[in-house]
């Protein structure tokens, strides 16, 4: 494979070097994919478990979970991507769709979860009609219905429905100015927004536990532990991507020396969002008491499965259950 990507734009060709960070790039895809997999999966029957006891909580968990795997599942093909670049522009197409799909959908899953703890615990008696089963699948389905609608907007705009498997749907280098808009929006209502609620829920969250005389100092050092964490893990995940599209909507447009520089840059830290999905699962459900005893439970219960099964085995072939030198 060449060492270069030659791609127009702006109506000059632009040579890119896609070599350069490529083993940074490929680390991050494996990481994420063999953390997010089954980290998400174990999620996804947590979630199934808060739904099973009315705890509204579970389906913005089992929408994250679901939006995270389905985030997850395009990762190898980013990773072959980056070794031999696709020439399959339908594949390629489909797989751009669902990931910045499943890139944009993931923070608004955790907007919502940070605004119902918010309201359950800074108003604890108060917007109740909020905090239901039936509420968490109106505003799930709301968040869905948006993504995927400003998503045909821009592939109608684009004019790539007519020839969606023989146009290929990215940004060549240099940036397309047409794109300034697109990408703005993204920047402000995909990574500030969710982010400014989470600056919020957490600030709010953490002075009303902090004034209250009923919880332990212990209890509250661990919830500014978990807060913070949440808040890191958001902001390096995708704040250098966001930070970086801008830098390329405001200063590469008909600038090739600057797509040459920033372009390795703009490739790792994408290739960085798909490690906010591996972390989620550690944060929601592992550092989650009632969540770490359900998989606790979980494993306890595989494991009886399976002994018992072993013990079945040996009985079919003859053995006897237990090592006769083993008896008293």
């Amino acid at each position: 494979m060449a060492d270069n990507l030659t791609q127009g734009g702006s109506g000059s060709n632009c040579t890119i070097g896609i070599r350069e960070g490529q083993s940074l790039i490929l680390i991050l895809y494996a990481a994420s994919f063999f953390i997010s997999l089954p980290g998400n999966c174990l999620s996804i029957y947590v979630a199934c478990l808060h739904v099973k006891r009315d705890n509204e909580i579970g389906v913005y968990l089992l929408n994250l979970s679901s939006v995270d795997i389905l985030y997850t599942i395009t990762i190898p093909f980013w990773f072959y991507d980056c070794l031999n670049q696709s020439s399959d522009m339908l594949l390629y197409n489909v797989i751009t769709v669902v990931t910045y799909s499943s890139m944009y959908l993931s923070p608004a899953f955790l907007c919502c979860i940070a605004a119902d703890r918010y309201l359950a615990i800074v108003y604890p008696l108060r917007f109740y009609e909020l905090r239901t089963i039936r509420a968490a699948v109106v505003v799930c389905a709301i968040c869905w219905v948006t993504q995927l609608t400003c998503h045909a907007l821009l592939l109608h705009r684009l004019a790539l429905f007519s020839n969606f498997s023989s146009s290929v749907y990215k940004e060549p280098p240099p940036m397309n100015a047409a794109l300034f808009t697109e990408n703005i929006t993204r920047i402000v209502f995909g990574f500030f927004f969710p982010l400014s609620i989470f600056l919020f829920s957490s600030q709010r969250i953490y002075r009303m536990v902090a004034n209250s005389t009923s919880v332990e100092d212990k209890e509250k050092r661990k919830l500014a532990r978990l807060l913070l964490l949440l808040l890191l893990v958001y902001i390096i995940s995708f704040g250098p991507y966001h930070v970086t599209l801008l830098a390329r909507s405001l200063a590469e447009p008909g600038n090739c020396c600057f797509a040459q520089s920033i372009y390795p840059f703009y490739n790792v830290f994408f290739a960085l969002t798909g490690m906010n999905c591996a972390a989620d699962p550690i944060l929601y459900c592992w550092l989650n008491d009632t969540a770490r005893y359900d998989i606790l439970q979980l494993y306890v219960s595989a494991r009886n499965r399976l002994l018992r099964l072993c013990s079945w085995l040996r009985c079919q072939k003859g053995y006897p259950k237990e090592s006769p030198g083993l008896s008293l």
